[in-house]
Formats: C-alpha cells, structure tokens, sequence
C-alpha cells in the first residue's frame, strides 16, 4: 500500500507542478505585458520589471494552485480509467476510498501550504509591489482615505475628517464630539488637523477649537488650545485607512482586530470587509475542495483523455469559481454571512460532484 500511496501521490503532484509552474508563467506574463506601456513611458529601468514581476509570483502562484490540482487529479483518475488500471486494484482488494485516499491528504497539505505562503510571501510581495509601483509612478498611497467617519460608542464619541494621511499619519479638518456619560452632547472639537502620538498611544489636535456645552445655566463656552489631546480617543490609524482593495493585504492581527473595531465604528462597511476577510481565509480550502470534486465525479472516457480532462477541469473550475463570485456579491451586500460566502459555493459544488456521481452509477 505504501508503494501504491507514493505512486498516487508522486503522479499528482508532478503533474500538478509542471502545470502549475505553465499557468504562472502564463498570469506573469499577462500582468507584465497588461503594464508594459506604463512601465515605457515611465522609463522603468529592466531590474526594476524584472523585479516587480517577481513580486507577483507568490499571488500567481497561489491563483494557479487549485486549477493546477484539479487538472492533475482529473488526468490521473482519467488514466487509471482508461488503461483499466482503475480494475486491477479493484480485483486487488483495494478499494475506491483506498485509492482517493491519498489524493485527499494532497489536498489538505497544499491547504494549509496555501495558507501559509499567502501569509508569508505573497501578502508582504504583494505590498512591498504596490509600494515601489506608488513610487515609481508618482501615486498618492493607495491607503489614503477622504471623508472618514467614526464612532464609538463605548468611548462615547464621533469624530470625522476630511482626509487621512497614511504616511504622516495625521487627519485633516478633524470634527470631534464628546457625549456625556448619560448620552447628552457634551463637546465638540474643531481643529485644522490631529496627528497620531505613538508613544502615547492617542491623537495630539492641534489649533483645537472647543465648544463645551454648559447646562446650569445652558450656554456654549469656547476655548482656543494650540494642543488638544483626550486618552480616550486612541483610534488606531489603520481604522482611518482607505481599506477597499486592501483588507486581503494586512497583517492577520490586524486584520482581526480593524474587523472587531469596524463593526462597531462603522457597521454599513463590515459586510464587505468582512467578506473579503472571509475570501482570504476560507479560499486556502480550494486545493481540497476541488481535489475532493476530481475524486468524487466519474470518468467513463477511454479515448482523447488529455482534452477530456482539461474541458472537465475547466468547466469544474469555472463552475465553482462562479458561484463563488456570486455568493460573495451576495454577502457583501449583506443578503448572507460573509463566512456563507464562501461556504455555498464548497457545498454546492460538492454536491453536484456527489449527485453526478450517484446518477452516473
């Protein structure tokens, strides 16, 4: 069995690897000749292409790994058929479930692999890339935010700003409104700009304008302040980020941690990051899940077997991948929950596999 589980496993996995290394080299070099005029006009010097191309292997990589499997399950299952090897191990007493066996374990440690390289390589080249394309381009970063409004309810505050500087760090036309601890209007703040003090851990607004509201007897009071700082109001600044195309790109911590703050500080925009937070963790499950698919659906072939099972992972592909993209406008529109996002399309997909399967014997 042992002989059989290595001749299983080393079949896909050589098959696997020599198509996954054509389909990076292939979405590699779309995306290179997709920025070829940019990087003319630019004068962007070779090393510099070169470099940026290889910054985009890691996310290629991870793009072609599941098609890749599926291909490659697909190929072997369908020349076992076809040479009716898939008869001899039956005669053999080798069951079915015995034979998928391996392929299934394949899919579980390219999972967790999957995961792994998004969180060490692809997601830090992935931002070192747009970093050095900001530069190169002369781009503003692309985590600069307008019109930013926040509110904490435990803090008992609401603060809006025009913009937000990722680089400096700092907010402009800063609007900050303090309530009581009974929910009553209690200040308002006005200042040109508040800049984010490390050390300290809170904003520092400077040229602040207060208006404190007194009720016995009930006036406006107003104070001018060249510095103006609360504790209380300790917003990290990646909260004030432009975070639309960028939530798959943070730190894991902070990722975590900006979901559990948005949703109480903005929670018309937690569905869609949440959504995207889901992709992100829950789509290192598409190795296994199609692998699962290439195991479960049968293959009654004998002839062309190559073309057949690259239309067969095609259209098994783009099935899946399909449905996935709709369950995922779905669940960014609030409609259902970001982890069912990505949960329908594993499920119907497998069970179309599991319902072919059943029909087709």
């Amino acid at each position: 069995m042992r002989l059989l589980d290595k001749h299983i496993i080393s079949t896909v996995a050589k098959v696997a690897f020599v198509a996954l290394v054509l389909c990076t080299f292939m979405l590699v070099s779309v995306d290179l000749f997709a920025n070829l005029d940019s990087y003319i006009q630019n004068d962007v010097p070779r090393l510099t292409i070169f470099k940026l191309s290889f910054l985009n292997i890691p996310e290629a990589a991870l793009y072609a790994l599941a098609p890749s499997l599926l291909f490659s399950a697909t190929f072997f299952f369908s020349q076992l058929q076809a040479n009716n090897e898939m008869i001899c191990l039956y005669n053999a007493g080798i069951s079915y479930k015995r034979i998928i066996l391996p392929v299934l374990l394949l899919g579980v440690f390219f999972s967790i692999a999957n995961f792994a390289v998004n969180e060490l390589f692809a997601i830090p080249f992935s931002r070192q890339r747009a970093v050095m394309e900001d530069d190169l381009f002369g781009l503003t970063s692309t985590y600069d935010n307008r019109n930013i409004t926040l509110s904490d309810l435990q803090g008992g505050f609401v603060i809006h700003a025009s913009h937000y500087s990722d680089e400096r760090k700092r907010i402009s036309n800063v609007v900050l409104v303090l309530q009581s601890p009974d929910g009553a209007l209690s200040k308002r703040i006005d200042a040109p700009s508040a800049t984010w003090d490390a050390s300290l851990g809170y904003w520092i607004f400077k040229d602040a304008t207060i208006h404190s509201v007194v009720n016995d007897p009930f006036t406006i009071e107003t104070v001018q302040q060249n510095s103006y700082s609360n504790p209380s109001i300790d917003l990290e600044p990646n909260l004030f980020r432009n975070f639309s195309t960028n939530i798959k790109t943070m730190e894991l911590g902070t990722a975590v941690r900006f979901l559990k703050r948005i949703r109480l500080l903005d929670p018309s925009k937690w569905n869609t990051y949440a959504t995207d937070f889901a992709n992100r963790i829950f789509g290192c499950f598409s190795p296994l899940i199609l692998l699962f698919i290439a195991c479960t659906i049968s293959y009654k072939y004998k002839k062309n077997v190559l073309l057949f099972s690259i239309i067969m992972s095609l259209c098994i592909a783009v099935i899946y991948y399909v449905m996935q993209m709709l369950s995922l406008i779905l669940a960014k529109q609030g409609v259902i929950g970001p982890v069912w996002g990505m949960a329908i399309p594993m499920i119907m997909i497998v069970c179309i596999a599991v319902l072919e399967r059943l029909i087709s014997n």
